[in-house]
């Protein structure tokens, strides 16, 4: 009978620790439609607003109105997971991201797509928190980096490709297409079994989940070197002469890619904080390297090594923010984490191009590379 028990003891374990369930692979989809739909305006956007008769101060004003209400709709919709379940909050996020897609193929004026845009970013950021949070449900504990890692190459797979596709096609089917794949993640969404959250009614929220801090605050500092490289690195490039500066995007998306998933089960089996440190190490080297480099291939290196750190530094930090938060709070730890990173995407395209200002942009990346001794010092003095 004890022998029975056992083997029962150790079938439901093997059950319970099944990464590629039905609603995990659902969640992937709906994420995959969600970001693919989304990456197609801002490559696709611009040259439309371009042909209205928009100066550059309304593009870059484009990309802003959509990132700021993003960072506070995300932390409102963290809480707002918690307290009414996923589905309710994806769902209304999804909804709400088609109707306005619709909207911007019709209403083709400046003054009209700056206001929906506007509106999308704070849709933008009720779906995207309500997808990265939904997945966690159904990820077990002990593969969490695992299983975050293959669910952001839904990510990672969009941003290489829609941008580019968006480019290559007529205005109207951008807008037709991202309107498609927004209709496609919410369609796909309804199929979820969604697991009820257990809600204290008593219990007091805020938006921030203040055990999440340190991950959070490491990612908005490694992100804040990206705002520097996405902005800055191909006009250094074009500045000494590197021919082909676009392939250090494609090699630090392929180095990316395929290093998430497997730093996610490294980060599982010896701990998030054991790779978050070299992680931050190999990306300030990345970037010391990338201000001496002069030629294609260095620059390609570059990519490459920067694309693994960074693959290294978000898998652990985002395990580690779910992991800390409890399990009635996961809805706002993932807002956390999420605001940072976009706060630090803005703030380093901000901050390196004010130093870009009066050192250049080698100095820049030097710079942006030694700065990331602040985060490791934050990890080495966090104590849990």
């Amino acid at each position: 009978m004890i022998k029975t028990n056992d083997s029962s003891n150790k079938e439901e374990k093997s059950v319970k620790e099944t990464l590629f369930t039905r609603n995990y692979l659902l969640m992937i989809l709906t994420n995959g439609f969600l970001f693919f739909g989304f990456q197609f305006y801002p490559s696709g956007l611009p040259p439309f607003l371009k042909s209205l008769g928009a100066d550059d101060f309304i593009l870059g004003l484009a990309t802003a109105l959509i990132s700021v209400p993003a960072i506070v709709s995300r932390l409102i919709a963290g809480n707002l997971l918690d307290r009414f379940g996923r589905f309710k909050v994806l769902s209304c996020g999804l909804l709400l991201m088609t109707i306005l897609a619709y909207f911007l193929g019709v209403f083709q004026t400046i003054f009209m797509i700056l206001v929906i845009r506007t509106l999308h970013g704070i849709a933008w950021g009720v779906a995207a928190t309500g997808s990265v949070t939904a997945v966690t449900d159904f990820i077990p504990r002990s593969r969490l980096g695992e299983g975050m890692g293959y669910f952001s190459l839904s990510c990672s797979l969009a941003m290489a490709i829609a941008p580019a596709l968006a480019l290559s096609l007529p205005f109207e089917w951008m807008f037709r297409l991202g309107t498609l794949f927004f209709a496609g993640a919410f369609i796909i969404c309804l199929l979820v079994k969604y697991k009820k959250i257990e809600v204290n009614p008593h219990k007091k929220r805020t938006l921030i989940e203040k055990r999440s801090l340190m991950p959070s605050f490491i990612v908005l500092c490694s992100n804040a070197s990206y705002g520097a490289i996405v902005t800055f690195v191909a006009l250094f490039g074009q500045e000494h002469g590197v021919s082909h500066v676009g392939l250090f995007f494609a090699f630090f998306a392929a180095a990316l890619m395929f290093s998430r998933p497997y730093i996610g089960k490294l980060a599982d089996r010896i701990g998030c904080k054991a790779v978050i440190g070299p992680g931050i190490i190999a990306l300030s080297l990345s970037l010391v390297l990338l201000s001496f480099s002069f030629n294609t291939v260095t620059f390609l290196i570059c990519g490459v090594l920067y694309g693994l750190a960074q693959g290294a530094v978000m898998a652990a930090t985002q395990t580690l923010a779910v992991l800390r938060a409890p399990s009635d709070r996961v809805g706002a730890a993932n807002a956390t984490y999420s605001s940072c990173f976009d706060l630090g995407l803005g703030l380093g395209a901000l901050l390196f191009g004010f130093v870009a200002e009066f050192t250049g942009y080698g100095m820049m990346f030097l710079i942006c590379g030694l700065s990331q001794v602040i985060p490791y010092v934050i990890l080495k003095l966090d104590k849990k």
